[in-house]
């Protein structure tokens, strides 16, 4: 595996960042509706997707209590690091994130980052908010606005001698993207399922490790 080789996606909330945006609004602005739409979630009567809308489509959010929260996320101590070594090594690197376009627009801005990404949408409505799928995906079991998976194939059958990375947390969100690149990192609750399965994947801590390890692989 050489550098020049690889394509690399990462999850954000949780995995590129500290916080999870999209969870953390939802603690604090509907905690009340969570437990049953989880629980509806996990028999799987509703979709990741459907799990979203129920929850954070209409969620009592401005603008203004947003960017506020927004302005608290840490990214991870090797996000910056990350991007640089991409940058370096003209690897493509692009965020897959079943979060929102303008939350990732204004942390970029906050944290004088740039970086590609495929998102859900996000707009303000009487100060709340609505949300749309960016990427579903009806041929893939994961259910979410984002198909990671879907992507992933999609990148690669456009540069079929790339290698692709997959980098995440999250058994939801990023199971399929994680089981579809060709090199998997996983920490959290990812890591557990893709152990149970034993598909295999490199632990993680920060993104800093990520680099260590691409950097030991060329």
């Amino acid at each position: 595996m050489k550098a020049a080789d690889l394509a690399v996606f990462c999850d954000f909330d949780g995995t590129f960042s500290v916080q999870d945006v999209g969870s953390t609004l939802a603690q604090r602005h509907a905690a009340e509706r969570r437990p049953a739409e989880w629980e509806r979630f996990e028999k799987g009567e509703i979709t990741a997707w459907e799990y979203n809308m129920a929850i954070l489509d209409g969620l009592p959010v401005s603008e203004a209590t947003t960017e506020a929260f927004l302005k608290t996320v840490e990214l991870d101590p090797g996000a910056s690091a990350l991007l640089a070594w991409c940058g370096a090594h003209d690897i493509p690197f692009r965020i897959l994130s079943d979060g929102f376009d303008l939350n990732l627009e204004r942390l970029q801005k906050i944290h004088g980052v740039q970086f590609a990404y495929d998102a859900n949408t996000l707009r303000y409505e009487d100060e709340r908010w609505r949300i749309g799928a960016g990427y579903p995906n009806p041929t893939c079991d994961c259910g979410t606005g984002v198909c990671k998976r879907g992507r992933i194939q999609a990148y690669r059958a456009e540069h079929p001698g790339r290698r692709t990375v997959h980098i995440g947390n999250g058994r939801v969100s990023d199971l399929c993207g994680a089981q579809e690149a060709d090199i998997a990192f996983a920490k959290d609750t990812l890591a557990l399922v893709l152990e149970q399965r034993g598909h295999p994947f490199q632990r993680f801590e920060t993104l800093f490790d990520v680099i260590a390890a691409l950097e030991a692989s060329d």
